[in-house]
């Protein structure tokens, strides 16, 4: 029996898996401070915190998860439930009419009650294992509502920034379409006065309607952005909302902690982790199933014509039965489920590591992209200063008659490039610094 027992314990985890030579630092990181226990509050708006709040509360796929969890905690009681004896009461009635010739006819009632028990000795430990699947499955949809949580929180961030950056946009067209009617109004003075020709005419009202455009296009995209927005909050979709806010910039760096604490904080990670443990007790119960299975068996029982005499123990009946099975020839059926079970637990194992690997890929790659992102934007800031300069100089020099209307219309460009480049690498920041929050597996409180 010791042999037996011993002979149940079996996994197909690789000893090696929990010893992964991870690295001790991050790259391009000179401190690595702890990781912030409320990223929410380190954006420093509380209008998306109170969305961020309204978003868990309202979200239908958030509540599906939730549901998901329900399910899982329920399937741990059914599963624990072998383990113990099954008891059934039972109680039957009948009444039955006898012709006994054409003339003599019988009525007779009969009663019946019955009590039956049932019980699996568990020697193998193989409903213990069963319990302990679900059981880790549970953990493991825990873990997958935690980080579902994460990602809402990381999309509503995400959506309202995109939001503000489109009205962001829509204001910047909007001011230079505006800019552009005043210069066209000059031109069309000047060119009445023989100061111009035609040609500068066109091309400013060329300039004029192509703004025109972007703006429509502009409105669209912000209405879109706004429908995106207000889908993860669970609204009805009409690409309603205003907004006067203007896009957050912040120079300070993100503590990143150590890259070996990335495991113990990202749900996606730990999710990985259960499902791999879960499908390995599924290999034990697949491996256990090969084992003798004992039953234990009672009833009793009592039958009589009138149910007031029912348990009055005249005819009373009872029974004990034990039941060994044992499976001798299946065609090698069990022994096949058992080696498929085994290589889904390979296949988790794999899995998990890729997943992790692909963890820290995600935090290299945002810390390197914050990095160059606000390279770009110091740049870029640099150059709108200019390219504004540049196109009041030119606009001065071509009312004197210094330069042609095609020098004004490149400044123009380069200027409105600028400017809208501005816009959208403040947006990639914040961008990029969510998704090094969701890389790093940071929390969130909305209070």
């Amino acid at each position: 029996m010791l042999l037996a027992l011993t002979g149940c314990s079996i996994t197909a985890i690789s000893p090696d898996l929990k010893e992964q030579d991870l690295p001790t630092t991050w790259n391009n990181v000179v401190k690595q401070d702890p990781v912030s226990a409320n990223w929410l509050d380190d954006l420093g708006d509380e209008e998306l915190v109170t969305h961020v709040a309204t978003a868990m509360q309202k979200n239908y796929l958030l509540a599906e998860q939730a549901q998901r969890v329900e399910e899982a905690k329920q399937l741990v009681t059914v599963s624990g439930a072998d383990r113990y004896p099954d008891l059934s009461f039972s109680l039957d009635a009948a009444r039955r009419q006898s012709i006994i010739n054409e003339s003599t006819k019988t009525i007779g009632n009969n009663f019946g009650l019955g009590l039956d028990l049932s019980f699996e000795v568990d020697v193998w430990g193989k409903l213990s294992d069963v319990e302990k699947q679900a059981s880790l499955n549970l953990l493991a949809q825990e873990a997958r509502y935690k980080d579902t949580q994460h990602n809402l929180a990381a999309n509503v961030s995400r959506a309202w920034f995109n939001v503000i950056s489109a009205g962001q946009l829509l204001t910047l067209f909007q001011q230079r379409l505006s800019n552009l009617d005043v210069d066209m109004d000059i031109i069309d003075r000047a060119y009445r006065q023989g100061l111009n020709s035609s040609l500068d005419v066109y091309l400013t009202r060329t300039t004029v309607e192509q703004e025109r455009a972007r703006v429509a296009r502009q409105k669209q995209l912000l209405s879109e952005a706004i429908i995106s927005f207000q889908l993860l909050l669970a609204d009805y979709p009409d690409g309603r909302f205003d907004t006067k806010k203007t896009l957050p910039i912040f120079d300070e760096a993100i503590p990143v902690g150590l890259p070996s604490e990335l495991v113990s904080r990202r749900p996606d990670l730990q999710q990985a982790w259960m499902n791999l443990l879960a499908t390995d007790a599924g290999l034990a119960i697949a491996h256990k199933q090969r084992f003798p299975r004992i039953s234990l068996l009672a009833s009793s029982s009592d039958v009589s014509d009138e149910l007031g005499s029912l348990l009055n123990g005249s005819a009373l009946a009872w029974s004990l039965l034990g039941n060994l099975t044992q499976p001798l020839f299946n065609a090698g059926r069990l022994k096949a489920l058992e080696e498929q079970a085994r290589t889904r637990v390979i296949q988790a194992e794999k899995q998990y590591l890729d997943q992790l690997y692909k963890a820290f890929a995600e935090v290299e790659n945002a810390i390197n992209r914050d990095a160059s992102l606000k390279a770009q934007y110091q740049a870029t800031l640099g150059a709108e200063e200019n390219a504004v300069a540049a196109l009041t100089l030119s606009f001065e020099q071509y009312q004197r008659g210094i330069v042609t209307y095609t020098t004004v219309l490149e400044s123009q460009r380069r200027a409105f490039d600028t400017q809208s480049t501005v816009i959208d690498l403040r947006n990639q920041l914040l961008q990029n610094r969510i998704a090094l929050y969701l890389a790093l597996g940071g929390d969130f409180d909305t209070r």
